[in-house]
């Protein structure tokens, strides 16, 4: 099976691209990374004199029994185009699916193209970076907006027990809009995990695995118990949230001593 999105049909066809073969043949420009049976790069298409920016997610290493028996929907890549959709249905900012596709026959065993989000900035750069260098009062206006608008993420999302299981900041992409009401546009990238669950471990692995993410310079404890207050909706911790929050925390520190080898410093 071989999707490509109408909006985007006939310039692919003008870069020859049409096929499933056609892409698991193209060849990435930068930012390329294989691991875990799995690249992923930036390919810029050449298309009646323009330039289609894209990232492309390759599946090469899937268990023998689901290539012979799964469906090619539930392969990878047209796997993460359906949670991409499911996300946007519930009002999540997400990346624009270009194409995807799945061959349980070919050695590349499924794909995925987004389009770029040119001119965003994930958010563990955005914060100790741009934000950082904001006037005062203009970075608490805007850091206080985008506390609500992941607040927001994480509740569409919690809300109906899915799951993102890795929902930190580098995964979170910013740009300013003056358009959009708070000034700024966010995005969610990576959904390929994406779980339906009635368990709270997923939930406090998904607000730990945030918390992790922002131990980054200018990040402050009061800005994690807005967070906090603001994802339970309430004005006070009681007694229940305290006790969630610190699971949260207690996950959070877990992925800092995995990482580095010592407790997190939780900046102040």
């Amino acid at each position: 099976m071989f999707w490509i999105n109408p909006e985007y049909r006939e310039l692919l066809a003008d870069a020859t691209l049409e096929s499933y073969e056609d892409a698991v043949e193209l060849r990435p420009t930068d930012d390329y990374v294989e691991k875990q049976g799995r690249s992923t790069g930036r390919y810029r298409l050449k298309a009646g004199g323009n330039v289609l920016s894209i990232y492309v997610k390759k599946h090469y290493r899937l268990p023998w029994w689901r290539r012979l028996f799964g469906a090619a929907q539930s392969f990878p890549g047209p796997l993460e185009q359906t949670y991409l959709e499911k996300a946007a249905s519930l009002g999540v900012r997400v990346p624009e699916t270009v194409f995807s596709g799945a061959d349980p026959s070919h050695p590349c065993g499924s794909i995925l193209a987004t389009r770029e989000l040119e001119g965003y900035m994930p958010l563990h750069i955005y914060i100790p970076g741009p934000l950082a260098r904001m006037p005062a009062a203009e970075r608490r206006k805007r850091k206080r907006a985008l506390i609500a608008r992941m607040v927001d993420m994480a509740r569409r999302l919690h809300d109906q027990k899915l799951y993102h299981r890795d929902f930190y900041v580098c995964h979170m992409f910013l740009r300013d809009d003056p358009e959009r009401p708070d000034g700024f546009d966010l995005v969610l990238i990576d959904l390929g995990r994406l779980l339906y669950s009635r368990l709270s471990r997923w939930q406090v692995k998904d607000l730990g695995a945030l918390c992790f993410s922002t131990y980054v310079p200018g990040v402050t404890r009061t800005d994690r118990l807005r967070f906090f207050k603001q994802y339970f909706g309430i004005e006070k911790l009681t007694p229940a949230a305290k006790r969630m929050a610190r699971r949260i925390m207690w996950k959070a520190d877990r992925y800092h001593r995995h990482n580095f080898g010592r407790p997190s410093a939780r900046a102040a």
